[in-house]
């Protein structure tokens, strides 16, 4: 199954999305335990003319009915059984065509062909319309045939295609290359023709090809149990001059990956480039869109989680029905990692930025990370990655960091190229740090929301402090970190919160006086952030399906204000009129410059904040109302800002302000945000 690269990831905010995670619904992968089967597969593809023939042998090892699922944009020839043709015809099921394969003998092979015609590639396709991708694309600059589309005849049982091994080979015109997961065995060109063959003998989610007009860029490196692993760059002829850095890159991260987990799965990666914005990482190898590579930073942040993945969720695949782990556990592992080696700064703007996010999903909109499969949106992606990560921040200060990374290795040795759910994970960390951990799992997995924990109040002693501490019930045990200010300097001690209400008694040095009390100040517990601690950001509006949407300017002006509201909002644009005063609903005011001045003075709002007043083409700022209510503020020069800011407007949810000069962001910032902290009474 291949993993969605987070946009937000590729902008190098401080937030994520890839990662984002993967979609590939309807198709998910069966459960360990489904028949074994395994594909020998002949594909011929002409993207000029979009066509696509093919001849499957399949053979399956199991004596169970199945079915055998099929895009209906194809046309099958007979089924056939160990040679014999059987009277098996298709049904249709929405786009899919199914034959309904009885029980029989295991072992038994089954042939299929198939041609038709794959969709063109469509102008101006965005990343978030390729994440769930159900069609073939074929095209001279680019063809992308996602499994999710059932571009060759899938093995499924209830709806869910089985893991598979296979053989393939790829025909294609002279002048493209094209590649799927796997070891390249061979290449050749014959007759105007190139025919490729790949192996992968590894039980797969799924088979997605891909192919172009690629020069091709390789060098051979050492895995760290002796095996020769070759890199490779399918780039577009523009892109080429950017192959050796990006080799350097894969490098070094199969580097990293390999001490820290075990030796790479796979014989080869490759970084293949995509005419449209993708962001995908399959199996040895990540489909990333051309202007994504071009900048600078992907080598440093989105390509590394690509390699990433191919131990987590490529190596060991998610038990998608009770949730999926390896976005979370490649988000710490990956874009959490590098922050950290950046400074403590840096990861500590992280965390804070995932607990932003998750503090600005709407309760009713919330829900447990142990549903979150794939990411749809911005709610999904919050709680996925940023929740699923910082759970293993609070996991790895549990436990501690050599047990913690002694479990990753466990579970690594004993779930390569298994299914595996979070109750694995559990075990491989119970193991390594003799802890019990159920609830810890329980009460992040199972429950929506976070921890709601209030400081009451800090009485001093004559030797010790004395805190108070509160939280929403029903209570979460957690351990909640404490900075005490004193009169020698400052220390940090944590608590173990247990109850609604909780006093605890804290000892300090002789010459100690206790002067302030200062609630996580590091941001390392998953709980909601205070108001004053959570400035208002683009994302709470996003997030909100109660947000309507004020509109300000003409007819010509109202259509693009919608149609940026659409990429904007996680949810179906709701109530709009230039009437509408601020409530208790959050709002979405966007409109031409003069006309949102106006508004905000009519409603007694402030002007906007120097930030961004006078600056750009496009403003976008922030504020939350006395009720608690948030805001956000689209001021444009003209429509054709609107235009210009409406793609890349979208990925900078975690920003309170930004200014916008035509598409690019020339400047971006959040509101202060103050600590949750009181003073020490001494009475």
């Amino acid at each position: 199954m291949f993993h969605a690269i987070s946009l937000l990831i590729m902008l190098s905010l401080p937030v994520l999305l890839n990662p984002a995670s993967a979609q590939m619904p309807p198709l998910g992968a069966a459960a360990a335990g489904e028949p074994a089967v395994s594909y020998r597969l002949a594909v011929r593809l002409d993207p000029g003319r979009r066509e696509l023939s093919g001849e499957a042998e399949i053979t399956v090892d199991s004596e169970a009915p199945f079915e055998l699922l099929l895009n209906t944009r194809f046309e099958a020839g007979p089924l056939r059984i160990d040679g014999e043709s059987v009277e098996i015809r298709p049904h249709r099921h929405g786009a899919l065509q199914r034959w309904l394969v009885p029980a029989g003998a295991a072992g038994r092979t089954l042939a299929l062909s198939w041609h038709g015609t794959l969709a063109a590639l469509a102008p101006g396709v965005e990343h978030r319309d390729t994440l769930g991708m159900q069609e073939p694309v074929a095209d001279p600059h680019g063809s992308f045939l996602p499994s999710s589309s059932a571009w060759y005849p899938l093995v499924a049982h209830e709806g869910r295609s089985l893991l598979h091994a296979f053989m393939l080979s790829l025909d294609l015109p002279e002048g493209q290359h094209g590649l799927v997961a796997g070891h390249l065995q061979s290449e050749s060109v014959r007759g105007g023709r190139l025919v490729a063959r790949f192996d992968f003998p590894h039980p797969a989610e799924g088979i997605d090809l891909i192919a172009g007009p690629y020069r091709i860029t390789e060098r051979h490196v050492r895995s760290s149990d002796g095996r020769s692993v070759v890199l490779r760059t399918y780039f577009h002829d523009e892109l080429e001059p950017l192959a050796a850095g990006y080799l350097d890159a894969v490098r070094d991260y199969l580097a990293l990956y390999e001490s820290w987990i075990g030796p790479y799965p796979f014989t080869s990666f490759a970084v293949v480039s995509s005419p449209t914005p993708t962001g995908f990482g399959m199996p040895t190898l990540t489909y990333l869109g051309i202007e994504v590579l071009k900048l600078p930073f992907i080598k440093d942040t989105s390509l590394g989680h690509e390699v990433l993945h191919n131990w987590w969720g490529n190596g060991v695949y998610p038990d998608y029905p009770s949730g999926n782990w390896s976005e979370g556990l490649t988000t710490f592992m990956a874009d959490y990692h590098y922050a950290e080696r950046a400074g403590a700064g840096k990861a500590r703007a992280m965390r804070q930025g995932w607990l932003r996010d998750l503090s600005g999903i709407p309760p009713d909109a919330d829900r447990p990370l142990a549903a979150f499969t794939s990411r749809t949106h911005g709610i999904d992606q919050a709680v996925g990655y940023g929740k699923a990560a910082m759970m293993f921040v609070m996991l790895r200060d549990c436990i501690g960091e050599p047990a913690f990374d002694r479990a990753i290795r466990r579970f690594w040795q004993t779930q390569r190229f298994r299914v595996a759910d979070w109750d694995d994970l559990r075990v491989a960390f119970e193991a390594e740090s003799h802890q019990r951990l159920e609830r810890f799992f329980e009460q992040w997995l199972d429950r929506a929301g976070l921890a709601e924990v209030a400081l009451v109040e800090g009485r001093a002693g004559e030797d010790r402090v004395a805190v108070t501490l509160t939280q929403s019930a029903p209570p979460y045990i957690i351990e909640v970190p404490l900075r005490i200010g004193t009169t020698e300097g400052e220390e940090t001690r944590r608590v173990r919160l247990e109850r609604t209400e909780q006093r605890f008694e804290l000892e300090l040095g002789a010459e100690e006086g206790a002067t302030r009390i200062t609630l996580d100040p590091e941001n390392r517990l998953l709980r909601r952030l205070h108001r004053r601690e959570a400035p208002p950001i683009l994302r709470e509006i996003q997030f909100d399906s109660r947000t309507a949407l004020v509109t300000l300017g003409d007819a010509t002006f109202t259509a693009h204000i919608r149609s940026l509201a659409m990429r904007l909002l996680d949810h179906p644009v709701g109530p709009q009129a230039a009437e509408l005063a601020p409530s208790g609903r959050p709002l979405l005011v966007i409109g031409e410059h003069d006309r949102v001045l106006r508004w905000l003075e009519s409603h007694d709002l402030p002007p906007p904040p120097p930030e961004v007043a006078g600056k750009g083409t496009l403003r976008m700022w922030t504020l939350r109302l006395d009720s608690g209510v948030p805001l956000a503020i689209i001021a444009a020069a003209d429509p054709a800002a609107l235009a210009a800011a409406s793609r890349p407007l979208p990925h900078y949810g975690q920003q309170s302000w930004l200014v916008f000069d035509g598409a690019k962001a020339i400047g971006r910032g959040v509101w202060p945000a103050e600590s949750v902290s009181v003073p020490v009474s001494h009475r």
